[in-house]
This record gives C-alpha cells, sequence and structure tokens, in this order.
C-alpha cells in the first residue's frame, strides 16, 4: 500500500480477512488508495480487476470507513490517468461575466471538496445563460481527476423518458452500476420532471441515495428550487437542503467574446462595431450567440444596416404567439395581454430592425419615444428575471429570423 498511511493499511489488512483467499492474494497488491476530502478512492489497474472488487469487497470497505464518515469511490488506473480531451468542457473554457461569478467560484468548491458543502448544488437561470456549459465543465473537472468512471451525467427529458422506470424496476442494472461508482450525478433541464409523478419519485430516491453515500449532486434548471412549480414538497426540500445560485445572461461584451471565438477569421474579418451592434441586437443570450457565430462561419452577409426583419413581420408573429391580431398591438387598446404583446414587439423591433425609437412608436398608434422605451425596458426586465419571458423571446426571434 502506497504512502503508509495508518488508516489505508487498516483497510487493507480487513479486506485481506473478507475476500476469498485466492482473489485477495492478487487483488490487494494491485489495489491503490488515493484519500481525497470526504472520501477513498479505490484505484484498481483495469476494468476487471474494478469490477471484481466492486462484487466482493465494496460492501466491507464501505461499512469500515463508515464511522470515519468517509464515502468510497471506485475507478480504474486507465480512466484515472486519461487526460481531458481538447473539446470536453471545462472551468478553463468556461467565459466568465459578472453575472456567473458566484455560480462558478460555487462550482469550483465542489469540485475541490465533493459531498461535503453545497449538496445538492442547484443552478438557475433562463435559457442561454451558460448553466448547461457549467454543468458541463463541473462534469469535464470530475473525469480530469477521477476518469469517466467517476460522473453520471443526466438530462431531464431522458430521466423522464427512460431512466426514471429502470430505477423503478428495482434490479440491479447497469444505471445502477454507474450510479453507485458516480463520484458526482449531474442532472440538466430539472424543469422537465414537472408534473411527473414516477420521475419525482425516483429522482427523490436517488437524491437520498446519493447524500448517503457521500456522492456529489449538481443540478440545473431554470428556476430555482422554491419557485418550482408541480413538483412534490418533500422533493423541493431536497434540492434546498444544499445551494441554490441563480445565473444571470451574460452581458454583451461575453457574447462578443464568445462569437469572435465561434466565428474565428469571418468575425475578425468585418467591422468590429458593427459586429458589436450584430450581437447585442440578435443575440440576446449564448444560445443566440453560437447560431450568430455559426451564420457568420458558414458565409452569411448578416448586416443590421437595413434591419434583420420587417416590424410588419414582428407583429403578426408575435400576434400569432398571444392569439391576437396584428392591429390589436398596433393599436390603442391598453387591456393587460395587448399591453403585455406590444411591450415584446417593441423590444423585438429594437433588436430586429434599424427602425429608430420615434419610428417604432409611430407603428404602435404614435406613442412617443420615452413610452416606447419605458416599453422596451419593461421587457427587458421581465426577461431577465423570468425564464418563460427569456425563453419566448428567443422562440419569437428564432421565428422571425428563419421562417421569413
Amino acid at each position: 500500500m502506497a504512502g503508509g498511511d495508518a488508516l489505508t493499511d487498516q483497510l487493507q489488512q480487513m479486506l485481506a480477512t473478507v475476500l476469498p483467499p485466492e482473489l485477495g492474494e492478487v487483488l490487494l497488491p494491485a489495489l491503490r488508495w488515493r484519500p481525497v476530502p470526504g472520501r477513498m478512492i479505490a484505484v484498481l489497474p483495469n476494468h476487471v480487476w474494478r469490477d471484481l472488487f466492486v462484487e466482493h469487497g465494496l460492501d466491507a470497505a464501505r461499512t469500515f470507513l463508515r464511522p470515519h464518515e468517509l464515502a468510497v469511490h471506485v475507478i480504474c488506473r486507465l480512466d484515472a490517468e486519461v487526460e481531458a480531451r481538447d473539446d470536453v468542457k471545462r472551468f478553463a473554457t468556461f467565459l466568465q461575466d459578472p453575472g456567473n461569478q458566484l455560480a462558478l467560484a460555487a462550482s469550483r468548491r465542489v469540485v475541490e471538496a465533493p459531498g461535503l458543502e453545497h449538496n445538492p448544488l442547484f443552478l438557475h437561470g433562463p435559457p442561454g445563460c451558460g448553466k448547461s456549459h457549467l454543468l458541463t465543465a463541473i462534469a469535464g473537472e470530475f473525469r480530469a481527476m477521477l476518469g469517466d468512471h467517476a460522473v453520471l451525467e443526466l438530462s431531464g427529458p431522458h430521466f423522464v423518458a427512460q431512466e426514471a422506470q429502470q430505477l423503478a424496476e428495482r434490479g440491479h442494472n447497469e444505471l445502477r452500476q454507474r450510479l453507485e461508482q458516480a463520484a458526482i450525478v449531474c442532472l440538466d433541464e430539472i424543469d422537465a420532471l414537472a408534473n411527473r409523478a414516477l420521475a419525482q419519485e425516483e429522482l427523490f430516491h436517488l437524491i437520498n441515495a446519493c447524500l448517503e453515500r457521500g456522492q456529489q449532486l449538481a443540478i440545473a434548471g431554470q428556476l430555482s428550487p422554491r419557485k418550482l412549480v408541480g413538483f412534490e414538497d418533500r422533493l423541493v426540500t431536497r434540492l434546498m437542503w444544499g445551494l441554490a445560485v441563480p445565473i444571470e445572461q451574460p452581458q454583451t461584451e461575453t457574447r462578443l467574446v464568445l462569437v469572435r471565438q465561434l466565428a474565428g477569421d469571418a468575425a475578425e474579418a468585418m467591422d468590429q462595431d458593427e459586429l458589436a451592434k450584430l450581437v447585442d441586437t440578435l443575440a440576446p443570450d449564448m444560445h443566440q450567440s453560437v447560431m450568430l457565430a455559426e451564420r457568420l462561419r458558414e458565409g452569411e452577409q448578416v448586416t443590421t444596416g437595413s434591419g434583420m426583419a420587417s416590424f410588419d413581420r414582428i407583429l403578426e408573429t408575435v400576434a400569432k404567439r398571444y392569439e391576437l391580431r396584428p392591429g390589436d398591438i398596433a393599436g390603442k387598446r391598453r387591456l393587460r395581454q395587448v399591453a403585455w404583446a406590444r411591450q415584446v414587439a417593441l423590444l423585438l423591433g429594437r433588436r430586429l430592425t434599424a427602425h429608430s425609437l420615434e419610428a417604432l412608436g409611430g407603428m404602435v398608434g404614435g406613442r412617443d419615444h420615452s413610452t416606447v422605451l419605458y416599453s422596451i425596458r419593461q421587457a427587458e426586465e421581465r426577461a431577465k428575471t423570468d425564464p418563460e419571458v427569456a425563453r419566448e423571446l428567443a422562440e419569437l426571434t428564432q421565428t422571425i429570423l428563419t421562417e421569413r
């Protein structure tokens, strides 16, 4: 046993008494223990040895280490020695922004002390703010340290469609084996579990099992746990046990950096003021920034000189979305639904056309500059605080730009 640590020596001696003699004689000399905060990592030479240890020695090791408040994680050396691939998202590839600093700091802490603090870690924010990237970066850091078997990544829609049923069967299957071996379990798009009784039941049991074994949980969704709708109270309580951290939409400068990185030479060849205007008007979030970069990289001549869409097209699309007539939005009616649709249309008109505020006001009942500006700011504020509104704006933008 490398290191001569007293606890690991005792652990090896205990395993020698519980393993079949013919297995212990060859397995124990190959077994290495790596202590990390809150757990002991068992490193075996290959997958065969790892599986044998899981079958014959893992339960005994867990029982032995439980009084020391240490969990056990098992990996093979081949996984542990694999360096992160260039395409794996990690913290180094995550674009920092004032709106994600707290979330990034909490994510780093989770990697430094898995299972000890911020468990579960719950990242929440509107679509395109970077929470999925950060969740993937956490997983990438764990892979780099512990290998692929240390990470189990799940998505809400897939969990509802398949994995919840597999867990409900209660028998030992591949998913349960992966779950038991993981050092961290990541679940993205938890919103998909709303009003899904079976999926919520299995997630509740999964969280309990992970917390009992000392495994880290990292979860992402659009709403904070206390604002989730269609979720059981007991599940919400579990999700609130750790740390819930908001992520805001990135600033224009951050989105501009992303577009430059992804579009490469196509972005560098552009007038940089024009590129900044494109990002500000056509890429309000990270998803739209990626789409803009793809259009530029593919050679599309994207400009804002004559506007990317007509305001008539915007009125038609917004009216259809809210089951109104374009004339309702362009008129003077002040019903709440009409007023909100008008604010949305003005915001999109500001983003997707070259019209001035005065011109936009003239097309919606002759409203003045200050009224139009107030409406746009109202819509922007709602988009910052309501993920559903941010999603609607992104979908409307996509429809307006692609279905003309």
